[in-house]
């Protein structure tokens, strides 16, 4: 079901499914997602309890401002509790996908208390590599300069990857459309969150709740190296790799992924009875 309430005054939609007896969990999408982003897994997670994808603000269908600063890392974990608190989730489990990955790491460090985990999915401990941003930098530069059409000419230009996952032409052109509706503001803010985030190590080294840190085989966003270390800084972190699997490992392997999650989160849950 797509829901729409209202955040900060301005619109934001989500998708939401589920109300089995498991505790509820909210997952938070990447750059220039969206919550469509879990499109794969939502019926399934949604089998043993509530479930909420947001659209963070300028995402999707959720407004958002021309101020670039809104999209920062710390104003959009403050947001993601209020969102919360909009929909009536006062506990919950929290995934965060790539940015969406950094993005949770904060609101768990400011609301840990309201958290039953964490999942970080394809994610690292701060910003991404030198290599890794160049892509991010040239889209935002030219969103900046010259707008969202030159924007996607640059991801248009990226070189293929190596390990490429199967091409799916309706996906393709969804993702297309979506993009042309960013904000400019959006890809700005949400390009400096990627180059320029501090990693919360002394947080998570003392995180008190479960963390699952899982990611693709042959993720080329920060590499199954980062990702391995990552899982290392958190205490009694439990690490999955999913096989096959490149940036969106719910797209890519959604079985493998589905299973690795959904047996996560029912064991969280069971440490609470």
């Amino acid at each position: 079901m797509r829901a729409t309430t209202t955040v900060d005054g301005r619109v934001t939609t989500y998708h939401e499914a589920g109300d089995g007896g498991g505790h509820p969990i909210l997952l938070v999408h990447g750059y220039t997602g969206s919550a469509d982003d879990f499109d794969p897994v939502l019926g399934g997670l949604a089998m043993d309890r509530r479930v909420v994808a947001v659209d963070l603000p300028g995402h999707g269908g959720s407004e958002g401002p021309d101020d670039e600063d809104v999209y920062g890392l710390t104003a959009s974990s403050a947001w993601l509790l209020r969102f919360a608190d909009a929909v009536g989730l006062d506990e919950f489990h929290l995934l965060g996908h790539s940015m969406g990955g950094l993005v949770v790491q904060r609101t768990a460090a400011a609301a840990s208390q309201r958290l039953y985990s964490l999942v970080l999915m394809a994610t690292g401990l701060g910003a991404l590599r030198e290599e890794a941003c160049d892509l991010v930098v040239r889209m935002a530069v030219a969103a900046r300069d010259h707008g969202i059409q030159a924007a996607w000419r640059e991801v248009q230009s990226r070189p293929p990857r190596s390990v490429a996952a199967a091409v799916d032409p309706v996906r393709e052109e969804f993702v297309r459309r979506r993009f042309m509706a960013f904000k400019p503001a959006a890809l700005v803010g949400g390009a400096r969150n990627l180059i320029a985030a501090e990693p919360l190590g002394a947080f998570l080294r003392g995180i008190d709740i479960p963390v699952l840190v899982i990611h693709g085989e042959h993720d080329d966003a920060w590499t199954p190296a980062e990702q391995a270390l990552l899982a290392r800084t958190i205490r009694r972190a439990r690490h999955v790799v999913v096989p096959g699997a490149v940036h969106s490992p719910q797209w890519e392997n959604t079985d493998y992924w589905l299973k690795s999650v959904r047996t996560f989160l029912s064991e969280a849950d069971g440490s609470l009875t």
